[in-house]
């Protein structure tokens, strides 16, 4: 892999990081909750096998 240089690697080191939240503080013990962003609801579950599914 080669190592960004120069405006384009200077660019990406300012950028903010994501910010990490964890399913588990989302659902807080339950297995699905609604995510409201503007005015659509979206459903974010946790199947029976442990993925996560996000539905509008």
């Amino acid at each position: 892999m080669q190592e960004q240089s120069g405006a384009d690697g200077e660019a990406e080191a300012a950028r903010p990081q994501p910010r990490i939240v964890s399913s588990e503080s989302l659902l807080q013990g339950s297995r699905e909750v609604i995510i409201r962003h503007g005015s659509e609801d979206y459903r974010l579950r946790l199947t029976r096998v442990g993925k996560l599914i996000l539905n509008k």
